[in-house]
């Protein structure tokens, strides 16, 4: 815990990078426009359908094509808001752990499992009795 400011500006700077849903949202906006569009055209065909004499064949195929146009849209926002719910989980957890390592002591002096947790990926115990720890950052301490 030597460079704590450090290790949390890196934490931040992750943070930001990971959990931006900047791009999510603006093609979240950009849907919704869409929706709005295709609800006015679907809105519109309707409107002529019982005004005018159509085509019904035709008129069944346009509003069918909107349909699924609305639907495919629906589809693609559940996918981002979904994938912007999980963006904003991360950075709830980056953001208890940059709390958690702010309330640390700078020099550990006892055993924590919470950090122990979050520190290790795997240990393994070979048969000779020596440890191997696998950290989650893919390095290994032998014991």
């Amino acid at each position: 815990m030597s460079d704590r400011n450090g290790l949390i500006e890196d934490c931040r700077l992750a943070q930001g990078v990971l959990c931006d849903t900047a791009a999510i949202d603006a093609e979240l906006a950009e849907l919704h426009r869409e929706i709005e569009v295709v609800t006015e055209l679907s809105r519109k065909a309707i409107y002529e359908n019982a005004r005018t004499a159509v085509n019904q064949t035709e008129w069944a195929e346009r509003n069918k094509a909107y349909l699924e146009r609305h639907r495919k849209v629906l589809e693609r926002i559940d996918e981002l808001e979904a994938a912007k719910r999980e963006r904003l989980g991360k950075a709830k957890i980056i953001e208890g752990f940059i709390r958690d390592i702010e309330s640390r002591p700078l020099a550990i002096t006892e055993f924590d499992e919470k950090l122990w947790l979050a520190v290790i990926d795997q240990a393994i115990v070979s048969r000779d009795g020596t440890f191997v720890f696998r950290l989650r950052n893919s390095s290994e301490v032998t014991a």
